[in-house]
């Protein structure tokens, strides 16, 4: 049965029928507010009620960064940046009202600072967001309008990797403690959250290996270590005092954003542009296959399990393949 109440002037309708969730909706007028009552209820009997949601986009991406975020590990930081960066230009906007036009708005300013892919991962958030709200919180949406969207140029791979002069310089340039992360990214290809995780028990001196327990793809990995790796490692040992407390801290006591800074100070002051820390892991990834491993070797050691993505991180010069083929 539907009802009518005043609310501050304005008049609220209200349907409620049995098997079905309430719905309401404000009006000005009294007169309309009857006719969208006789409507709905019309709808209702038909079976092409369509219930309406009142959540908006950032009441959703809110919800999603209390409840989802806690529980996600290597992207946790990177989809955060993203929802934020999401709320502050959908927030206000009804989620029933979300179109493909707004989406195209968002994609066309954003590719003007910064890469398609970038802007692809933010939308993928979204969408991602969007499908959890319609499967797991039923919220009332047709369909999602993310997956309407058009891309071009999002496919290109990444191929930024470090040549050993510009490791050089690097060096040179880093802090002590940064200058072993670096170290220990080039000869691993461990991912900057898996180094800041790096804890004295989970190195093995006698076998020369290292247990990584977190991972993105929550898959526990032992790698081996190479000397150099290794040196770096007992460096940051000896740097520490050598004593780590009962807690286990890890090795390398830097948050991730100081780790960014320092990285891109590093990178002015050597005088080498267009190269981000997780450009390291491509960098070693390279290396490891220059050096004769086989993708299998080498997926033990990088965590990669898909060797379509493992193909992406690898851009082996074309000079360093000369003497193998004689």
């Amino acid at each position: 049965m539907g009802s009518i109440r005043t609310r501050q002037g304005r008049y609220q309708a209200r349907v409620r029928r049995k098997g079905y969730a309430t719905v309401t909706k404000t009006f000005t007028s009294r007169e309309v507010a009857k006719r969208w009552i006789k409507s709905t209820e019309i709808a209702i009997e038909r079976g092409e009620f369509i219930r309406r949601t009142n959540m908006a986009v950032g009441e959703m991406l809110e919800k999603y960064a209390n409840e989802y975020l806690p529980k996600l590990k290597g992207a946790a930081i990177s989809t955060q940046y993203r929802v934020r960066a999401l709320k502050r230009h959908f927030g206000d906007i009804a989620l029933a009202d979300l179109s493909t036009s707004h989406l195209a708005k968002y994609r066309d300013k954003r590719l003007k600072t910064v890469k398609p892919i970038t802007v692809k991962c933010e939308m993928d958030v979204l969408r991602w967001v969007i499908n959890v709200a319609i499967t797991e919180w039923d919220v009332p949406l047709q369909e999602n309008p993310c997956s309407k969207m058009k891309w071009k140029n999002v496919d290109v791979p990444r191929d930024r990797v470090m040549d050993d002069d510009e490791e050089i310089r690097l060096l040179e340039h880093a802090s002590p403690m940064l200058g072993r992360m670096i170290v220990v990214a080039v000869e691993s290809a461990m991912r900057l959250g898996e180094i800041c995780n790096i804890r004295k028990r989970d190195i093995n001196f006698h076998n020369q290996t290292l247990h990584i327990p977190q991972t993105k793809t929550d898959k526990p990995r032992t790698i081996p270590l190479s000397k150099r790796a290794l040196k770096a490692l007992t460096e940051q040992l000896r740097a520490s005092g050598n004593v780590v407390p009962l807690t286990d801290q890890p090795l390398f006591v830097m948050h991730r954003s100081k780790v960014f800074r320092e990285f891109h100070k590093s990178l002015k002051g050597a005088g080498i542009t267009g190269l981000r820390f997780h450009d390291l892991r491509h960098t070693a990834t390279t290396r490891l296959f220059e050096k004769g491993l086989g993708i299998m070797e080498v997926s033990s050691i990088t965590g990669h399990s898909d060797f379509k993505m493992l193909k992406r991180y690898t851009h082996i010069k074309p000079e360093s393949l000369v003497a193998r083929l004689g």
